[in-house]
């Protein structure tokens, strides 16, 4: 009986440390899927590693290719950014942003404007500015919604299948 009574604290814990590494699972793969899938204009990605940055919060980014590994013949080098940091600009090929508010959104925009970034994001609702994918995360599903405007802006193109899961998702 003191065995249960030890043991029972700690299955909650468990229990949402597996719900959480699922749902990082979830999350990176839809993320590696997006970004195997999408192509820059020529010139824009220097080499064959493509430069992923995250801007913190984030919850669901603890799974993200590491920096490195390949996904789809490229290696993926994920690096940290503050949000008012000049680099997202400069040295990102694509952004996965945790919640920023409208105004940041706003000033990231125009930071962003005419540099091949592209923006995904995993906590916007609205999906109407800043982010050209917005992340839909459940316990049950992944999946996205898709901000033409802000993707066909970026100059970086995506495979039309992908375009139209999401529009299957509407």
């Amino acid at each position: 009986m003191l065995m249960l009574l030890l043991v029972a604290p700690l299955t909650p814990s468990a229990a949402q440390t597996n719900n959480d590494m699922a749902l990082n699972s979830s999350v990176a793969q839809t993320v590696n899927g997006i970004l195997s899938y999408s192509r820059w204009p020529p010139g824009e990605v220097t080499s064959n590693t493509l430069r992923l940055c995250i801007i913190p919060p984030v919850k669901y980014a603890a799974q993200l290719t590491p920096d490195g590994s390949a996904f789809s013949g490229r290696s993926l080098n994920v690096m940290t950014y503050p949000f008012d940091s000049p680099m997202l600009a400069t040295q990102c090929d694509a952004i996965y942003s945790g919640y920023t508010t409208p105004e940041q959104q706003a000033d990231l925009h125009q930071r962003l404007d005419g540099h091949a970034v592209l923006t995904i994001g995993e906590q916007d609702d609205a999906c109407a500015l800043l982010n050209a994918f917005c992340l839909v995360i459940t316990a049950q599903h992944t999946g996205f919604k898709l901000n033409l405007d802000t993707l066909s802006r970026s100059g970086v193109r995506v495979n039309p299948a992908v375009l139209q899961l999401a529009r299957e998702k509407e």
